[in-house]
């Protein structure tokens, strides 16, 4: 869990966001760049104290090799939540961290209704390749997410576990991802090294473990390609419907 903090009271904001684009920044003051100048990179960088110079480098790290930045912290033991101090820090540094990764071809979103962060890029080179399998994970995820969170009861975190998921992909995708507990356990890996899912207490090959798909999700995997996995299904069951 990071532990960054800013003393600012503009990020006190009751729970609101606001979304973030280039030349109306959180917390700072207009007259902060009546310097034109000291908007690039190296102006924005010399700004920071010494102490956040070595933090904005570790976000940078983070969003590089995690792609998503969520505003809260869950804890699947507890329900607990908390801030993330790594979101607070790129939400006060948010003009120098867009104008850095602008530079090498990358867009940082601020997701203000999912509280999130997530670095783009149009580069087929810049992208992490899903196996079969992990892509078959994803949809699942995905599906399971919105059908809870279109429920009321379900509440604000929305909670799975293996179990869930491989039933669900026995329904509809026809595809039993147990037949290699070793790989099954690694695609989960790879869902929580991208802050995609968050894990709890157990092992990836015990179907109870439970754990948390967070808004990221959301931004994996389109609505778009929901709607093409139903429409699959529904003629996959019309194509049994028929032979039978």
């Amino acid at each position: 869990m990071s532990e960054y903090f800013d003393n600012n009271d503009t990020y006190e904001n009751d729970g609101q966001m606001e979304f973030d684009v280039p030349g109306q920044r959180l917390g700072t003051r207009e007259s902060d760049f009546e310097d034109n100048a000291d908007r690039t990179v190296t102006g924005l960088y010399n700004r920071l104290r010494r102490g956040d110079q070595d933090y904005f480098k570790r976000a940078v790290r983070l969003l590089l090799t995690g792609t998503y930045i969520l505003q809260m912290d869950y804890d699947t033991e507890t329900g607990l939540l908390s801030r993330n101090g790594d979101y607070i820090f790129i939400e006060s540094n948010y003009d120098l961290l867009y104008l850095y990764f602008e530079m090498g071809g990358f867009e940082l979103v601020h997701d203000k209704d999912n509280g999130l962060f997530a670095l783009q890029s149009e580069s087929d080179a810049a992208r992490f390749h899903f196996n079969l399998n992990t892509t078959r994970i994803a949809l699942a995820l995905r599906c399971i997410y919105q059908k809870k969170y279109s429920d009321p009861s379900t509440g604000d975190q929305i909670t799975s576990d293996v179990g869930e998921v491989v039933q669900f992909l026995k329904d509809n995708v026809k595809v039993d991802i147990t037949s290699n507990k070793q790989q099954m356990a690694n695609d989960f890996k790879t869902f929580v090294s991208f802050n995609i899912i968050e894990k709890g207490k157990g092992e990836w090959r015990d179907p109870q473990t439970m754990f948390r798909i967070t808004p990221a999700i959301l931004h994996l995997v389109s609505a778009a390609k929901v709607t093409e996995l139903l429409e699959l299904k529904d003629a996959m069951e019309e194509e049994e419907e028929i032979q039978g």
